[in-house]
């Protein structure tokens, strides 16, 4: 659903709405929650039960997966923002307490999920891994590609399979939630009406006062001691490091071509299409603590299934619409091509030993007693050995280099294990030559200073205080970094002495700040006891200015507060202009301003699809606003505790 907003939105309006949903749902993804540890968590949410504990129910944040939303989301705004991307804001506790709170209010959603009876069946899992472009070779789910890409993730396909089913029962409650909110044409007008609102100013810059550069040293004095913060010297350290890319490695491999085919054929299936098996399937539901009746009911049930159906595989999709599988049911319980490992092993062990054309026994698995059909092989194909021949050298090439590269980085990590407190050996077991960095700051450096894992690094309690040799630093594939501090220079106050003249540039840009302050207030006030803007400009020897078709978007990010307070002012009334106010401007100085009209948009022409959508959109906004309350309603009654010193 969310999917289907986010293709079919477009203009202002639903860029609005948008932004409001996205700062509901955000970051609900296949990075969730973790399953219970023994504690290692960073936050753990529970459900309590309704009598001496029955019926508890927890989710647990764990370390691992926090560490991993932290880095996914680092990564994330470092590659949208590119060479503003503020590292050290990111780092601040104020934003990793934020990303901790998205991720405990998708615990909440899933507990809730969970009370509400929710239930994720295979099939359901099946196609959402289906759609993921990352497990796709040239349009088509490619299994050894599913099987690299989750291991890289450190999960089994059973894990991956419930991280699957847990972000589906979060997402179903808030889909429902968005897809059912409701409004008005005239409510969606009114909001589109002030998100696209313009207004007309008047204005009088009322400048910073010329700067007055006297003041006694206990002035200065006074402002050093309450500033003391803004005058002190960063942290700096420096490192000696050892560097070791690709480059360091010299090959001269001549590639054998029995070799090349050995690899082809181990590899055949990548350079075509598998060989295909087609399924389908009656899923007899069997619900979590059913009864052993209920279970043996349900058994019996699926045996009758599946003798029928073995007698007749022909009648297998219309025996198909007594499915309790929702998602396949209507289509003959079409599961399509099969491959091992998307549905477990006891699925994998029943479905292929059949043959094309038979039917299974019941085969018990989470959700109940599933009856297989194998209803066809589609053969592969494969290209020649000779068509793909240079792509399997360049592959092999690669390998090689990188298995040298490895080795070398391995010399030097035991180089380190030896003497972890000298890089020298570490260089002399690589042939690089032992470097050294100029001074850097925790924000910044240069050279190799400037990339933000080495300093990270640097300033690493043990790193920093042990003065220990650091892990193996990856900058980038086949690109690693060994340091250790070699000084340390901590946070001083510089003396009154030494910053006595920015002191005194401070201070009197402070007082000229203050004035203007005051000026502009003095001035609000004149003109709110009835002079005009024209009569004060007229005093200042200042031009009044019009801002015209003013809207809610600074033209500059500095000027945004000025815009904001445009929007406070109230509007004109019989005939009478608008209300006034002040603004500070980026530089210390001031806007006075006056609202002149206010103007908004005609929307009694829009044709009825775009009448439908907007207030399509604002239903989904409504909606979106519900899952706030819903999960701010769930997490009052749920227990949620923080391990404050694993943050």
């Amino acid at each position: 659903m969310l999917q289907n907003i986010r293709e079919k939105s477009s203009g202002p309006i639903a860029k609005l709405i948008l932004v409001m949903i996205i700062a509901v749902m955000a970051f609900f993804g296949y990075e969730g929650m973790n399953t219970p540890g023994a504690g290692n968590y960073v936050a753990k949410v529970t459900k309590p039960g309704k009598f001496l504990g029955y019926g508890e129910d927890s989710v647990e944040v764990s370390m691992a997966d926090y560490s991993r939303r932290v880095d996914q989301i680092r990564q994330q705004q470092r590659q949208q923002q590119g060479e503003s991307f503020d590292a050290a804001a990111f780092e601040k506790p104020e934003n990793k307490r934020r990303i901790l709170e998205q991720m405990i209010d998708e615990a909440v959603m899933q507990l809730g999920a969970k009370q509400a009876g929710i239930k994720i069946s295979d099939a359901m899992i099946r196609d959402e891994i289906l759609k993921i472009d990352a497990f796709t070779v040239d349009g088509k789910f490619d299994q050894s590609r599913y099987q690299l890409a989750i291991q890289q993730l450190g999960y089994t396909p059973s894990q991956f399979e419930d991280r699957i089913r847990q972000d589906l029962m979060t997402r179903f409650i808030a889909d429902e939630y968005v897809s059912s909110g409701i409004a008005s044409y005239a409510d969606a007008v009114g909001m589109r009406k002030l998100a696209e609102q313009k207004r007309d100013l008047s204005y009088l810059e009322v400048p910073l006062p010329a700067l007055d550069a006297n003041a006694t040293d206990a002035e200065l004095m006074a402002w050093y001691n309450s500033h003391k913060t803004e005058y002190r010297t960063e942290e700096t350290v420096t490192i000696e490091y050892v560097e070791l890319d690709q480059n360091a490695v010299q090959s001269e491999l001549k590639v054998d071509e029995a070799v090349l085919r050995s690899r082809y054929e181990e590899q055949k299936a990548q350079y075509g299409t598998p060989e295909q098996r087609v399924a389908s399937h009656i899923l007899i539901e069997v619900p979590a603590g059913a009864s052993a009746a209920v279970e043996a009911a349900a058994k019996a049930k699926a045996q009758a299934i599946a003798k029928q159906a073995q007698s007749n595989p022909g009648s297998f999709a219309e025996m198909a619409k007594n499915s309790d599988d929702l998602a396949s049911k209507d289509a003959g319980g079409d599961l399509g091509p099969i491959e091992k490992g998307i549905f477990g092993d006891a699925f994998d062990k029943a479905f292929f030993a059949l043959k094309p054309g038979q039917v299974s026994e019941p085969v018990r698995l989470e959700d109940g007693w599933h009856v297989l059909y194998y209803r066809e092989l589609i053969a592969g194909t494969a290209k020649p050995f000779e068509a793909v021949r240079g792509e399997i050298e360049a592959a092999y090439l690669s390998s090689e280099l990188e298995r040298q590269f490895n080795e070398l980085a391995g010399k030097m990590i035991n180089a380190v294990g030896e003497n972890a407190s000298s890089l020298e050996p570490a260089a002399k077991a690589v042939g690089k030559p032992l470097l050294r960095s100029g001074a850097f700051t925790r924000r910044g450096g240069e050279g190799i200073a400037a990339l933000e894992p080495i300093r990270k690094a640097a300033f690493s309690e043990d790193i920093l205080v042990d003065r220990r040799v650091s892990d193996l630093i990856e900058l980038e594939p086949n690109h690693v970094v060994i340091l250790r501090v070699v000084d340390h220079k901590p946070v001083a106050t510089l003396p009154f002495a030494q910053v006595k003249d920015v002191v005194r540039l401070a201070f009197v840009q402070d007082r000229a700040a203050k004035q203007a302050e005051k000026d502009a207030k003095a001035l609000l006030q004149r003109l709110n006891k009835g002079e005009t803007l024209e009569q004060l400009a007229a005093a200042l020897s200042r031009p009044v200015i019009p801002a015209l078709a003013v809207s809610r978007q600074a033209p500059v990010p500095q000027l945004q507060p000025v815009v904001q307070e445009a929007f406070r002012l109230a509007r004109p009334e019989n005939g009478k202009p608008g209300g006034a106010g002040i603004a500070k401007l980026p530089d210390g100085g001031y806007l006075l301003m006056q609202l002149k009209a206010v103007n908004e948009p005609d929307l009694s022409a829009l044709p009825p699809q775009e009448r439908s959508e907007m207030t399509r959109y604002l239903g989904q906004v409504r909606g979106a606003q519900q899952v706030a309350e819903y999960i701010k309603a769930l997490r009052s009654s749920f227990k949620v505790v923080i391990a404050e010193d694993r943050l």
